[in-house]
């Protein structure tokens, strides 16, 4: 078992309080993390904004071989990151192997490409000269979530970093160890040592106590449940990039090419177990070719292997914890007592002692919108007429998939749509160049894109007048 130290102001420091980590596939307890304290905060965001002073005034040129040097750094412990990803939170590792871990790399080398030819643009009009220049906020608080903790890490800071902010960094306690293992090895580059902070604790003590200091922006993923408790202890207004629940929505009309929809709507509702923002919650089929999709699904989803999540051969691990687990378990429960019926799926689940939850469909009679950050899809068929109501009424809006063959249909139904990724006949359509967020109940903010980066940034205007201005006189 193995003590990590929270990485604060450049140093590696002990915590007076630890935390223990669970591994989810054996349940055995497989490394402690400090648990933070004010103490320790108060250190961090003096650190943190010295670092701050010093990071702002560097050449983008030095911000940009910093960080190609996370990006190899990442690449380079490509597989011990994977690894430690998969032990702590139950994700099969050909997940973090193949997508997680590597995106992350991807996204500093994109966000050091910006900075080449990164400008303050200027207007001039008459005798009017208008300057922009984009300067950082400051600190950034960065809240991450356990699912995928070094891919959310890389969303946020390779932009935080190169707009010249330093950053907090609060891992989620279920998902911290990849996060502290990277620190040891950012410590050895050259850069000013308080920039990059990773605080450790519970959420509700360390996590909110960061919330309500005073950085100048908060950078949350999580519930929306827990960024109302954020809000309500805050002590003075910032700047908040957030992305929260998400019902995502899956469409299949009758033309759809069903073969491929299947894969993708399993992979989209099944991959991490369901524990991913943008997994599908619910699947509405036209009823033309309801029973036959539901035939190929349910053949499709029986044949998921599940067990170690390091085995290369495993599609699906245990849910990350206990407590999810019996919240699943309640979830379902809740669903089935408002009319739903399990088509596959686990039953009879209370007395299990691992932490393993079957993938499982339940049809629908009526639409509910349930956010299943499960193993959990909720089918059910749709009419045309009925559409746009069951996409209207969806109180969040992050991921829309549409699958059809008329794509003058999917994109009409995709500018309408109040989401902010619409997917069509394809899922999880993301790059580093693209923006990713949502609408409504799912949060504002951008992360992935130059959007991204201007998030973390601040447009100053510094105005010119050669001769007189336009109030010159007013008075007179």
């Amino acid at each position: 078992m193995e003590n990590y130290s929270m990485y604060l102001g450049g140093e590696f420091v002990e915590g007076e309080e630890y935390l223990e980590v669970e591994n989810p596939y054996t349940q055995e307890i497989i490394a402690r993390i400090p648990d933070a304290s004010v103490k320790h905060l108060d250190v961090c965001l003096k650190q943190a904004k010295l670092a701050q002073n010093e990071w702002e005034n560097t050449k983008l040129s030095d911000r940009k071989s910093f960080l190609l040097d996370i990006a190899e750094i990442i690449s380079s412990n490509l597989k011990k990151l994977a690894e430690i990803e998969s032990v702590e939170i139950g994700k099969p590792i050909k997940e973090t192997l193949l997508v997680d871990i590597p995106l992350a790399s991807k996204v500093f080398e994109y966000y050091a490409s910006l900075l080449d030819n990164f400008s303050n643009p200027y207007y001039l009009n008459d005798n009017e000269l208008n300057m922009i220049y984009y300067q950082p906020f400051g600190v950034a608080g960065v809240l991450l979530p356990y699912n995928v903790p070094l891919m959310i890490f890389a969303f946020n800071v390779a932009s935080a970093i190169a707009a010249g902010n330093a950053v907090i960094v609060k891992p989620s306690e279920f998902g911290s160890l990849s996060i502290l293992e990277l620190a040891k090895y950012i410590d050895k580059l050259d850069f000013p040592k308080g920039l990059i902070n990773v605080i450790t604790g519970k959420g509700e003590t360390i996590g909110s106590l960061l919330a309500s200091s005073n950085i100048d922006l908060i950078s949350y993923t999580g519930s929306s449940k827990n960024l109302i408790k954020m809000f309500n202890s805050m002590k003075k207004p910032k700047k908040i990039i957030n992305e929260t629940s998400g019902i995502n929505i899956a469409v299949v009309f009758s033309d759809a090419q069903i073969d491929e929809a299947v894969e993708n709507i399993a992979a989209s509702s099944f991959m991490k177990q369901g524990q991913i923002c943008i997994n599908t919650s619910i699947c509405l089929v036209e009823e033309d070719i309801y029973d036959c999709f539901l035939k190929s699904f349910t053949e499709k989803i029986n044949k998921i292997k599940i067990g170690d999540p390091l085995s290369p051969l495993t599609g699906m691990g245990p849910l990350r914890s206990k407590a999810h687990l019996i919240k699943t378990i309640e979830t379902v429960e809740k669903i089935l007592q408002n009319g739903g019926k399990i088509i596959v799926g686990d039953t009879n689940v209370r007395d299990r002692e691992n932490y393993f939850y079957m993938p499982t469909v339940i049809e629908l009679g009526r639409l509910i919108y349930e956010e299943c950050f499960n193993p959990v899809l909720l089918i059910k068929s749709f009419k045309r007429e009925d559409l746009k109501r069951y996409l209207e009424d969806n109180p969040t809006g992050l991921v829309l998939q549409i699958w059809t063959k008329d794509y003058d249909r999917a994109k009409k139904i995709a500018l309408k749509a109040k989401y902010g990724n619409v997917w069509i006949n394809t899922f999880a359509q993301m790059d580093s160049s693209i923006p990713f967020g949502g609408f409504k109940d799912s949060g504002w903010g951008r992360v992935l894109g130059k959007w991204g980066l201007y998030e973390y940034m601040q447009p100053k205007n510094i105005g010119i007048v050669f001769g007189k201005s336009k109030v010159s006189g007013w008075f007179s």
